[in-house]
Formats: structure tokens, sequence, C-alpha cells
């Protein structure tokens, strides 16, 4: 099962009593199904939050995007209809 390590990560940061937030937005009492459609909508890094003695106190998940545009044109499909003498 694909999503049992993003279970896995949330029971034990709750079961430590880590803060987790998304984006910012609290997820300590959101299922996990909650947090594993959101990670399904792009690419995301877990970041970890340390106290003074190297403690985890947080878990925070934020989106990742590419630091620069990709400079070949994209192959995607587009809506627009074409004429019909092409």
């Amino acid at each position: 099962m694909q999503k049992k390590w993003v279970y896995d990560e949330l029971a034990h940061a709750r079961k430590q009593g880590i803060r987790i937030d998304v984006g910012g937005v609290s997820y300590e009492n959101r299922p996990p199904e909650d947090l594993w459609k959101v990670l399904q909508r792009g690419a995301y890094m877990l970041d970890y939050e340390a106290d003074t003695l190297g403690r985890i106190t947080a878990l925070h998940i934020d989106r990742v995007e590419p630091s620069e545009q990709p400079t070949y044109k994209s192959m995607r499909c587009t809506s627009k209809k074409r004429s019909e003498k092409e």
C-alpha cells in the first residue's frame, strides 16, 4: 500500500505529541486520508522542526515547486480547436 508510510508517519508524530501542519494549516486532528488526498496534488517535502536539544517538535509538510521553469515546450495537449483546413 503506497499510502502506508503517510499513515505510519502521522501515527508516530501523534504518538510523540509532534505538531503537524500542511502548508501552515494544522492537520493534527484530521484523518490520515485527508493528508493523503493533499499529497496526491503535487510534490511535497517533509520538514522536521527540532528544539534546542534536538527533539522533534513539529512536522511541516510543504508543497515543492520547481526552482526554474523548463526551457522546453510542453508536450501537453491543449484544448484549442484547429481549423478544418489544417
